[in-house]
Order: structure tokens, then C-alpha cells, then sequence
């Protein structure tokens, strides 16, 4: 499969990506993903901030957009992540996703989020796992 092939299959990803308006932009070749998220009323904490859970699924899509660019399936074995300034209604968030090791069956990738001022939102750390399947074994 090629990269926009591959592209081409996050972007039009249905489920908790199409729930939460997140929108897969780019991918590389290298390991690399950038996923943007509007921050709607929907997404917000009772505070009126970017809920935590938000934050934390748009590094995972963007972790597992990034791991899927290599054309391969993998899922998430463990993360962390670092809550640095709320997210605020109306803003964009973007999640910029790189591989920072590779393995044969478990891979690391770092994701930062910025919003659309720049102002640093998170950073996060996931290990991914590889289970063996392919893109083309999934039902998107």
C-alpha cells in the first residue's frame, strides 16, 4: 500500500475518529502523523476546558496514525502523557506524532499538541505493538 493509499484510509476512518471530528492531515513514510481536532462544546470538560480524555484520544489516533504509515497494524501497549495549559473551546488542536524507535514488533512514538496559537497543550509517549495484520485486513 502505498503512503496516500494509506492516507487515504485514515482519513476517511469512521468510529471514534469520525465521533470526534479528528481529521488525519498528513502521514510520512518515516513514522510520522499529524491529526487536527476542533475543540467543540461536546469535547469539554465540566470546566469548559479540553477534557483530559480528548487530549489523551488525539495523541493515541495520532500515535496509531503514525505507526500505521509504516502499513502495518498496531495497537497501543502503554502511554503516557504530560497536561501542560488547557484546550479551550473553539481552538484547534494539533497532535504532530514521530517515531522515535522501531522495533520487529513494538515500536515508541512521541506526540506533541499545540493549538492553533501554538501554545504548547501536551506531550505524550506511546509504545505500539504490532499485532501482524495488515491495513488491508482492516474494516475501517
Amino acid at each position: 500500500m502505498t503512503i496516500e493509499e494509506i492516507l487515504k484510509l485514515r482519513q476517511e476512518a469512521g468510529g471514534l475518529n469520525k465521533l470526534m471530528h479528528m481529521h488525519v492531515v498528513t502521514l510520512d513514510k518515516d513514522g510520522g502523523a499529524t491529526v487536527e481536532l476542533d475543540l467543540t462544546p461536546e469535547l469539554l470538560n465540566p470546566l469548559g476546558m479540553a477534557h483530559g480524555g480528548t487530549i489523551f484520544t488525539l495523541c493515541d489516533i495520532a500515535a496509531g496514525s503514525a505507526a500505521a504509515s509504516q502499513g502495518t497494524v498496531a495497537v497501543t501497549l502503554d502511554s503516557t502523557i504530560h497536561y501542560y495549559r488547557p484546550g479551550r473551546c473553539g481552538k484547534k488542536l494539533t497532535a504532530v506524532a514521530y517515531e522515535r524507535k522501531r522495533g520487529r514488533k513494538v515500536s515508541v512514538y512521541m506526540v506533541e499538541v499545540h493549538d492553533n496559537e501554538g501554545k504548547h497543550i501536551a506531550d505524550a509517549t506511546f509504545t505500539m505493538f504490532y499485532t501482524g495484520a495488515t491495513l488491508d485486513d482492516m474494516k475501517y
